[in-house]
């Protein structure tokens, strides 16, 4: 399978876990809900790293960098932010399995998923940005 391809099926499965993470924090905060709550971030868990090798089998953004070398700041931010997110959510998953109050600990713990989630969804839009923006951008002139 091309990495093309696994990457856009690491893409979608990402958004689908998300749409479920998002379900599940509607959900009333029991043991079920926690159990399930797991799962989906085992699944996050499994999937973020093999995205993360998938965009840096050349180099992260490495396309960007070979258009604007001078860029490599914003690229070194974004590759960082992409570790942070990682961190994060394996924070999060520890404290979900972290004691048998289920219930109080997947309460705690949904408002920091959803912040997750947005600055998760947020860093996929910066990449996407920069990617868009090298690939458009003019640079100099006829003059």
């Amino acid at each position: 399978m091309s990495t093309n391809r696994r990457l856009l099926q690491c893409t979608e499965l990402e958004y689908i876990l998300l749409g479920d993470l998002r379900d599940l924090l509607e959900e009333p905060a029991d043991n079920e809900t926690a159990h399930w709550l797991e799962a989906v971030l085992d699944a996050l868990l499994d999937t973020l790293p093999e995205e993360f090798a998938l965009k840096s089998d050349h180099g992260y953004l490495q396309v960007v960098l070979d258009r604007f070398p001078n860029w490599d700041t914003q690229v070194s931010r974004l590759e960082l932010g992409y570790s942070q997110l990682l961190l994060g959510l394996e924070d999060l998953r520890d404290k979900l399995n972290g004691g048998d109050d289920f219930q109080r600990i997947a309460s705690d713990v949904s408002s920091d998923l959803e912040n997750w989630m947005t600055n998760f969804v947020q860093h996929h839009q910066q990449e996407r940005e920069l990617v868009s923006m090298a690939a458009t951008y003019d640079v100099g002139g006829d003059g």
